[in-house]
């Protein structure tokens, strides 16, 4: 079973589970785009209702056996707008690509070399989110706190510190909204909620700012208000932090 959200008949489907993960960027770059996209959840009814492992699992397997993808993974997006069918997986390769079409990928190339580097800067921290979140049992309060004490400092201090850098502090790359911003945001986001008080107005200020705009962007904001929108989970419901 899975949850289907948007016109079966659209040119874009995207299917990842039903949990924020690394489909929140892709998600809000198609609310920004104001895109039509047919999207399937997998781990959870059309109702909603979330499954165990195991039927999560059977999801993912009895889909797959559906598909034709060359590197069968999630998230996926095929688009069927052009002359020839698009299907990429790997969650940086949709980001890129939606940027290319959409207009989120700079102006020049310095700002391209920009997002490539704030974007591969990104994933290394969420690896680290993703790396406390899913120690699971008595190892996840060591492993909470080394994540806290080493990953937070090394990373965020650095975005706060480019940030804080440019003449436009309200986005990373150029005047205008990028890729950079949206995998940031997520980032930035989920560090709020797992460490309440890291960024705010008195600690990590530009980001503070910076979070809080994104989020006020009409088509944005239009989203989170919508039904479709993932407040919660961020990782799989059985993760140590969910």
């Amino acid at each position: 079973m899975a949850q289907l959200l948007g016109n079966d008949q659209s040119a874009l489907t995207f299917c990842y589970w039903a949990i924020r993960g690394l489909a929140q960027p892709i998600r809000f770059m198609l609310a920004e785009a104001n895109i039509q996209v047919h999207e399937i959840r997998l781990g959870v009814d059309q109702d909603g209702r979330t499954h165990n492992e195991v039927e999560e699992d059977q999801d993912w397997a009895t889909h797959k056996a559906t598909l034709q993808l060359p590197f069968p993974n999630l998230p996926y997006l095929i688009d069927t707008s052009g002359a020839q069918k698009i299907q990429i997986t790997q969650s940086n390769a949709i980001l890129r690509y939606l940027a290319r079409n959409y207009g989120f990928y700079g102006e020049t190339e310095y700002d391209r070399v920009q997002i490539d580097m704030l974007q591969e800067e990104a994933y290394d921290y969420r690896n680290k989110i993703v790396q406390a979140a899913y120690t699971l049992g008595d190892s996840y309060p060591d492993a909470f706190a080394d994540f806290s004490n080493n990953a937070v400092p090394r990373h965020v201090d650095g975005f706060e510190n480019f940030l804080a850098s440019r003449p436009d502090k309200a986005h990373f790359v150029g005047d205008k909204l990028s890729l950079a911003d949206f995998v940031i945001y997520e980032l930035m986001w989920q560090t709020r909620l797992m460490l309440p008080g890291s960024i705010s107005e008195s600690s990590r200020p530009h980001l503070n700012a910076f979070v809080d705009q994104f989020s006020r962007r009409p088509l944005i904001a239009a989203y989170m208000q919508s039904q479709d929108y993932i407040e919660r989970p961020i990782n799989s419901p059985w993760a140590s932090f969910a």
